[in-house]
């Protein structure tokens, strides 16, 4: 029998084993839930992040009616709202809470236009109750939402990242499996330099950007219907151009979109604008073919340009990654096997092996067992990892091509790990 669970609030301090740099004054939520079997996680196709590295520019209003018009398309959407001290996708939604519970973890609450949102206003006794947490604390948090959340079947996720490039960007950057950024600016010129910040964090850590928006770009005229610039002449082409990213729409200062969000209704709003930013996103992100990871852990490869490495022994996949004897590195253009090279495996220490695939730009591993520091190195260097896999190379090469290579749970540990494969690390 399906249960929900209550929220309660509890002294932050019971989350201190989680999260050490907090303050013990803050108050979080706590679940209670029964034992209950865990489902499988269902595919998130696309993961995109909104982000301007600075505030006021009306970032979440684009999250949310770039959701819209996405729903309004037929596509599954969910937003995570990722600015934990200062959501607001939930009022403009109309979105209440409480957030219930399932098997393993959060349901997230449905628009009426049928958006899935998760955000931490949902978890709060109210809605204006301030989060006092530090940066470690809040960057656990958004990392939660996006593994535990239960959001079912999503054509995209859209997350909604807090201004600036410290924490919650960088966790989501080297975190989460991103498709793609969209950049917002507004029309001055100083929202403008400091977005060329985010853009360089998104290089710097090798995070692909979609494109830029330039919001509140123009007031459409109540008299005569033509567009007046509030905030003076729009520099977006150039900004687009400064920072090497197609300028991918202008959308309107309308108060109409002030009014819909302070209802609620914000999935209302019609502009032809906002068709226009639909359209040239689905086409960007059509041009920029990535691999999707469905949650039965295989991989497939929709006509994407990247790098995948196979650690080895012999001529097999090698059931210890520490402990390859070397790496086959493999590139791929179009979907399709363009190189291959093998290489002697570095010095055995869980970071040697992700250092060389962060330098060869790799985006996939494939390996038998690997321990749970080589993972977190992985992980952090943004590099996907199949394990479990067992057979020769060339045939782990194959099913990955075909779609077919499926992933196990082999993280193994010093002496005996679940790879079954012992070693005296």
């Amino acid at each position: 029998m399906e249960e929900t669970v209550r929220l309660r609030k509890s002294k932050a301090t019971d989350m201190k084993t989680e999260y050490q740099d907090q303050e013990n004054s803050v108050e979080t939520p706590e679940i209670e839930r029964a034992e209950q079997s865990t489902p499988e996680r269902p595919a998130i196709r696309q993961v995109i992040a909104i982000m301007s590295g600075k505030g006021g520019v009306g970032k979440s209003a684009v999250t949310m009616l770039l959701a819209s018009a996405l729903r309004r398309k037929g596509f599954e959407v969910g937003i995570l709202d990722a600015d934990i001290t200062g959501p607001s996708v939930p009022r403009g939604l109309g979105v209440d809470g409480p957030i219930f519970f399932g098997g393993t973890g959060p349901i997230p609450a449905a628009s009426s236009g049928g958006i899935k949102v998760m955000s931490m206003n949902l978890l709060l006794p109210d809605e204006d109750e301030a989060v006092i947490w530090r940066g470690p604390l809040i960057s656990g948090a958004v990392q939660q939402f996006y593994e535990e959340t239960e959001w079912g079947e999503l054509d995209y996720l859209l997350l909604d990242l807090p201004p600036g490039t410290a924490d919650v960007p960088l966790t989501v950057m080297q975190s989460i499996p991103l498709n793609g950024i969209l950049l917002v600016t507004s029309p001055q010129e100083l929202a403008g330099m400091i977005v060329g910040k985010a853009r360089k964090m998104a290089a710097a850590l090798e995070a692909p950007v979609l494109g830029l928006v330039e919001n509140m770009s123009y007031a459409p005229c109540p008299h005569c219907g033509g567009r007046v610039e509030p905030f003076g002449e729009s520099n977006s082409e150039q900004t687009a151009a400064a920072m090497d990213i197609p300028l991918l729409a202008r959308l309107p200062l309308d108060p109409e979109i002030s009014k819909l969000a302070d209802a609620g209704r914000l999935e209302e709003y019609r502009s032809p604008d906002a068709e226009t930013l639909i359209e040239a996103l689905l086409e960007r992100i059509e041009s920029i073919k990535e691999v999707a990871v469905p949650a039965d852990g295989t991989a497939k490869v929709e006509g994407g340009n990247m790098k995948i490495a196979i650690v080895m022994e012999g001529n097999d996949v090698s059931p210890h990654f520490g402990h390859c004897e070397k790496v086959m590195l493999v590139t791929l253009e179009n979907g399709e096997v363009s190189a291959r090279e093998v290489v002697g495996a570095p010095e055995h220490d869980c970071g040697a092996l992700p250092r060389l695939f962060s330098e060869r730009q790799v985006e996939y591993v494939i390996a038998g067992g690997l321990g749970g520091g080589a993972m977190a190195n992985l992980n952090r260097a943004g590099v996907k990892v199949l394990a479990g896999v067992r057979g020769t190379a060339e045939d782990a090469l194959g099913q990955f091509l075909a779609g077919t290579l499926v992933s196990g749970d082999a993280v193994c540990g010093g002496g005996q790990g679940t790879c079954g494969h012992g070693h005296g690390e």
